[in-house]
């Protein structure tokens, strides 16, 4: 048996994350209820690769599970106007329509 160092797990887990084969529990923690495989649900989980999954915000991060819809929604359209600053999350928001921002906000809003 061979043996890997943390930060070699670490980078592995990261990429796996990255292409969508994160961990069996991290996917369990932010899994859509059955028969909502949506739009929302799968740009949620593109959000977990920074912030974390409910259970587990890293630090430096803003927390979003749980978060008041209206407010979260607010945020990302202050962020896509470039009315409030940020490193890469304008870039992220300007991405998307209002209406899927909204999806996304109520969708994380439930958590």
């Amino acid at each position: 048996m061979s043996r890997i160092s943390l930060a070699g797990a670490a980078f592995a887990l990261a990429l796996a994350a990255q292409f969508g084969f994160a961990p069996q529990a991290a996917m369990a923690q932010q899994a859509p209820k059955p028969g909502e495989l949506t739009e929302a649900a799968f740009t949620a989980q593109t959000c977990a690769l920074c912030h974390g999954t409910p259970s587990q915000t890293p630090p430096t991060m803003p927390l979003i599970y749980g978060s008041n819809a209206d407010q979260l929604y607010t945020t990302l359209l202050d962020l896509k106007a470039n009315r409030r600053p940020s490193t890469i999350m304008g870039r992220i928001a300007r991405g998307f329509t209002d209406d899927q921002l909204k999806a996304v906000a109520d969708y994380l809003a439930r958590y």
